[in-house]
């Protein structure tokens, strides 16, 4: 077999509809073009065209993963099950995964840092909640604790959160005030003593 025509397709510029002997077979990406050296006059055998079709599902992945990486930072596990339900096989999604991390596109580690950060000091929840967030997300658990480590001090976000809340609901009777600040707080993820550290502080500064 031979390939008789490379030619840009109508309604999309970037693709390329192949012709072998004459005979129309299959549209590629210019960039799978470019990359296997494809051109008029070469000659192709059946495991050329499996190397084709091969090198066409990784430039569909990397398209597909750089469109999800466009609106936000995402982990392996992320990736790897929003290419897997896209229908890639695994083969593909280990070299696109691969090719991502050369790329530093994908680093839980420093997803990892990053997200405790600004969960703690903006998002005000506390690093039992962070723990179970990053867990969800496919992140090892080598890389939580290194991240929880070097992560902000709890402490000032749940004293935020109790002087909002304590604002709020000053009429409220002291033993009621505690009860249901303390449940808040837990629902956050404060470890029980960071709790009692800020409850015990709210009620000294209240005597």
């Amino acid at each position: 077999m031979k390939i008789t025509a490379l030619q840009p397709q109508v309604r999309n510029k970037r693709r390329v509809s192949v012709f072998l002997d004459g005979t129309f077979l299959f549209g590629l990406s210019s960039e799978t073009v470019g990359a296997l050296g494809l051109r008029v006059g070469l000659d192709v055998d059946r495991a050329d065209l499996d190397r084709i079709a091969h090198e066409e599902q990784l430039h569909a992945a990397r398209q597909y993963a750089f469109l999800l990486l466009s609106y936000k930072a995402r982990t392996t596990s992320e990736l790897t099950q929003r290419l897997t339900r896209k229908g890639f096989v695994p083969d593909i999604v280990s070299h696109t995964l691969q090719r991502l991390a050369e790329l530093k596109m994908v680093d839980d580690a420093g997803f990892a840092k990053r997200f405790a950060e600004d969960r703690i000091a903006i998002g005000h929840k506390g690093k039992w909640r962070v723990r179970g967030e990053l867990l969800k997300r496919g992140i090892d658990r080598h890389q939580i604790d290194a991240a929880l480590e070097q992560a902000p001090d709890e402490t000032a976000a749940a004293r935020e959160v109790a002087e909002k809340y304590l604002s709020r609901n000053k009429r409220l009777e002291p033993a009621v005030l505690k009860r249901r600040l303390y449940a808040l707080l837990a629902r956050r993820g404060f470890s029980l003593d960071t709790i009692r550290q800020v409850t015990s502080l709210d009620e000294a500064e209240s005597a």
